[in-house]
Parts: C-alpha cells; sequence; structure tokens
C-alpha cells in the first residue's frame, strides 16, 4: 500500500478560500493524500481536516492590519504548531502574503516543501520580497502568463497554471436573462465593505432621486454580518441585499457593476457586464501605498489588457458624484457601453491562454 501524503493548505481571504475548496475537491479521489486546511466557509465543506477559520482575518491596509494583529499572531502561531505536529509532505499557500510568507519561512527551516499559489504582486509593489520568495518558497504557480515569464527570468521555479476562474466554466452558464439591476460589488473584507457601503449608499440615493425606477443590487459575502448592511439599505424597497454561493448568479442579474478593486472585476469581466472600478483605504494607508505602487492600474481587468479600459475612481476619486456620473454614461451611451463590453471581452481570450500550462491540482499531486 502506498504511503499517505500529507498537505497543508491555507488560504485566508474569500477568492482564497474557493481555490483550497477547488484542490482539495479535485485532489478527493486520490486515497493516498489526506488534506489540513485553513480556511473559510467553501473549505469546511471539503474533506479535509479543519485547523483554522480565516473568515475573520482577512483585511487591508497597514493600520487596518495593526488592529487585526492580536488575532492574526495567535492564528499564525495555531498553524505554526500545526506544521510541527502534522509534519506535513506539503504545504500550500495560497495568496494571503504577509500571513503565508511568515508560514514559509517557519515551514523552510522544519524542513517542509513549500508551493505557494496566485503570486505576491511583486511585479507591482514591494519587488524587495523577491528575496524571501527565492529563500523560502520552492515552486511558485502562478495564474497570469506574464506572471511565469517574471519569475523565470529571476531564476525562481515557477509554473503556469491558469486562473482559477476560467477552469470550472462556471461563468459560461445562464443564470438570468433579466438584467434588471445596477450591481454593487464592495468587498469581501470587513474594511472594504465599511469603506465602501457609505459610497455606494450616497450613489443610490442620488440615483433614486432622479431615476426611481432604477432598481440596485449590493452583493454580500457570506463571511460578512449583514447587520452591516442593513445600517444603510434597511426599509428601500428599491434595493436588493443579495448573498449568493455562486457570485456568478448574482452578476448576471446586473447591466451594469461597480465593483471594488480585486477578483470579482475579473468575475465580471467573464460576464461581460460593463462596469467601473472604486477603492477607497484610510487616508493614512493610502500615502504609504501611493508611493509604493508601479503599476498604472490598480484593477486586474486593465493590468491584463494592458491600458485603461475600465475607469478607476481610487480615495478621493471614489465620490458618490464621479462614480455616478459613469454609471449614467454607461447607461445612456450605447456606443461608450457597447465598446466597454466589447474591450472587457479580451479578458477571457487572455485568461485562456494554455501556453506551458499544467493544472494547479497535478502540480500539487505531482509536487508530494
Amino acid at each position: 500500500m502506498s504511503e499517505i501524503k500529507k498537505i497543508i493548505i491555507v488560504a485566508g481571504e474569500e477568492s482564497g478560500d474557493m481555490y483550497a475548496a477547488e484542490i482539495i475537491n479535485d485532489l478527493s479521489r486520490n486515497k493516498n493524500l489526506k488534506f489540513f486546511a485553513m480556511g473559510s466557509n467553501k473549505v469546511k465543506k471539503t474533506k479535509a481536516t479543519f485547523l483554522l477559520d480565516s473568515s475573520s482575518l482577512s483585511v487591508v491596509g497597514f493600520f487596518e492590519i495593526l488592529k487585526l494583529y492580536p488575532k492574526l499572531l495567535k492564528s499564525l502561531n495555531m498553524m505554526k504548531k500545526s506544521i510541527k505536529e502534522i509534519k506535513p509532505d506539503l504545504l500550500v499557500l495560497i495568496d494571503y502574503q504577509e500571513f503565508n510568507m511568515k508560514l514559509a519561512k517557519y515551514a523552510k527551516s522544519h524542513g517542509v516543501k513549500v508551493l505557494f499559489y496566485i503570486s505576491p504582486q511583486v511585479w507591482a509593489w514591494r519587488e524587495k520580497r523577491l528575496k524571501n520568495i527565492k529563500n523560502y518558497i520552492d515552486e511558485m504557480a502562478v495564474i497570469f502568463p506574464f506572471e511565469n515569464k517574471y519569475y523565470k527570468n529571476l531564476g525562481i521555479k515557477s509554473h503556469y497554471v491558469g486562473h482559477p476562474l476560467v477552469k470550472n466554466k462556471d461563468y459560461k452558464k445562464d443564470y438570468s436573462k433579466k438584467k434588471n439591476y445596477i450591481g454593487f460589488f464592495p468587498g469581501s473584507r470587513i474594511s472594504e465593505v465599511k469603506n465602501h457601503l457609505p459610497i455606494i449608499s450616497k450613489i443610490i440615493d442620488k440615483m433614486h432621486l432622479k431615476s426611481p425606477e432604477e432598481k440596485f443590487l449590493i452583493s454580500r459575502s457570506s463571511n460578512i454580518d449583514k447587520k452591516i448592511y442593513s445600517k444603510y439599505f434597511s426599509g428601500k424597497n428599491h434595493v436588493s441585499v443579495v448573498t449568493n454561493e455562486n457570485i456568478y448568479k448574482t452578476i448576471e442579474t446586473c447591466k451594469i457593476a461597480v465593483a471594488a478593486s480585486g477578483t470579482i472585476t475579473l468575475q465580471i469581466a467573464l460576464k461581460k457586464i460593463p462596469m467601473c472600478v472604486f477603492y477607497k483605504l484610510s487616508n493614512a494607508t493610502y500615502l504609504i501605498i501611493k508611493f509604493l505602487i508601479k503599476t498604472k492600474f490598480i484593477s486586474l481587468v486593465n493590468i491584463i489588457l494592458e491600458r485603461k479600459v475600465v475607469e478607476e475612481f481610487i480615495q478621493g476619486d471614489a465620490s458618490a458624484d464621479n462614480i455616478t456620473n459613469e454609471i449614467e454614461k454607461i447607461n445612456s451611451n450605447l456606443n461608450y457601453r457597447n465598446n466597454l463590453i466589447n474591450d472587457i471581452s479580451m479578458v477571457e481570450k487572455i485568461l485562456l491562454d494554455d501556453t506551458y500550462k499544467i493544472s494547479i491540482s497535478s502540480l500539487v499531486e505531482k509536487s508530494v
């Protein structure tokens, strides 16, 4: 009988939780693999031995992280203890870079092989992290073709595994024929939602006064308390707060989307819904990040297409007036809308590039 190989997989954010669950479910057929996992709602439903709930650990910003630091430190120590006790044959780290790079360093000091999936965006900011990647990561599994070339040019072992969003084809299914809503996607982290809901509330109030026939949708992450949304939208019949496990069901009901920068912008692009992107941080965090970012854009759609296709409203520009004007432009200018849809449709073509591609599940199986 073959020896059982133990794999610890760590996901700290909602998108990572989804990707971790897919890997575990894909490889559940292999009886010689035993999974242990840190994750959230989706990982809990897999056959992995659940180690730690990460649903309250996701936050953005230097000062925001400080508030959460005691909980993060406790969770980090719990995961280090799990690595020491389980002695896995492979540690798979998904995104969540600050936390996961500390785990990678600890794992390497204990002779555990480390595979990092979803690259830290060193090509965008804080390039000094490359030294830690070289020292603590055995293999990188990257999701964009340009990342593979970037790492290989630096002598780092890298595999292009393709983007997980185009793997399962969920975005190709038809969920709704009616596109009735102007949809808002404020993010999956509690700090994002708290920063973005006041802006969204102002936009909706402004548009409702002008166009009372319009319907509005707010996408809610299942990790975030409903009361946070109720504070702004309770009793407003023209606003629906929607929680769908399959985000594409929510996206498909929208004729226009307004999304916080992140993976959601790619999901909206795959459904070919015209959109704009916004993001707001604390002023102190923004001032620091502003000097560290090397890319022209914050939206993954624009980064992938290497030009500004969707409008981006960042920090002070993320105002109710600016975003409302863009929504109305998309809604009323047919040529502008159609050109936007045609441009964002190119995202799917790029993500489907299978040059030098191996699946993440195959790579995990091969790495143990």
